[in-house]
């Protein structure tokens, strides 16, 4: 919808690489000339070393998942981390100094703690059903484990927590595909706790149903797939996308973005 917007000469297409063909996979953007790519799971860390530079926010993130394409080399980024501070400025929220709470130990948290922190959060606690994946994750980020906490994920009924947090993430996709979220007491959160889930799908997701039904300021995933996209836009073509193109494409309407 952008390329379209700016009368650009682009085509976006999918490509559908497998474990033992992603460095001949990645080996091709050079050899067809692309300008780049976005990469998804599970190929975000596969890629790395396959890639002529990494950037900074990628290596601390541990995942690439945009590779640009400058004059045959290939540089890998990763558009999470400033496309989700991107989504929360755009929802008018400012990370310095809050208390946050973030469900799931995986790639995006990852991504999700490393802007967290960039971005000034006070305190961190980092929930999951492993503890020991949690502490994994705390652990990349040792030079700040002074704003980091772990905990399992009965944290989320634990009403004297949760009255403490002003930002819920989940980066979880339990209930996404059917059934309920967890036992999740969002009602015990302040009334201004706002509640991200980078998961997104038709309608709200279960997580954020709940954030609904206690009448809290939510956030859909939507809004950091568009300022990624728009990052990586950027990053492809050197031009400043049409945002809101791109949000309309996606079924944001400019009012939701506010």
């Amino acid at each position: 919808a952008a390329f379209r917007a700016l009368g650009l000469d682009y085509v976006y297409v999918p490509f559908r690489p497998t474990v033992r063909t992603i460095a001949d996979a990645v080996g091709a953007i050079r050899s067809l000339g692309l300008v780049g790519v976005n990469v998804t799971v599970p190929f975000k860390g596969d890629v790395m070393p396959h890639l002529d530079r990494v950037s900074d926010t990628a290596r601390a993130a541990g995942a690439v998942n945009t590779i640009v394409n400058r004059s045959g080399k290939l540089f890998g980024e990763n558009s999470d981390v400033p496309g989700f501070s991107a989504a929360m400025a755009a929802a008018g929220f400012r990370l310095r100094g809050k208390r946050v709470l973030v469900a799931g130990a995986g790639g995006a948290a990852r991504a999700v703690v490393h802007a967290l922190l960039e971005g000034g959060a006070g305190e961190i606690v980092i929930a999951n059903r492993t503890r020991a994946r949690a502490a994994e994750l705390a652990k990349a980020f040792a030079e700040s484990k002074a704003r980091l906490r772990i905990a399992g994920l009965d944290i989320l009924a634990d009403a004297a927590f949760l009255a403490t947090r002003q930002l819920i993430v989940n980066s979880t996709s339990v209930g996404l595909h059917g059934g309920e979220f967890l036992d999740y007491a969002a009602r015990a959160t302040p009334k201004g706790c706002v509640h991200f889930d980078l998961a997104y799908r038709e309608g709200l997701t279960p997580f954020l149903k709940l954030a609904r039904a206690a009448r809290r300021p939510l956030i859909d995933g939507r809004h950091m797939l568009l300022h990624q996209g728009a990052i990586a836009f950027r990053w492809f073509t050197g031009r400043r996308a049409p945002i809101d193109v791109m949000a309309r494409a996606i079924g944001i309407a400019t009012k939701d973005r506010a």
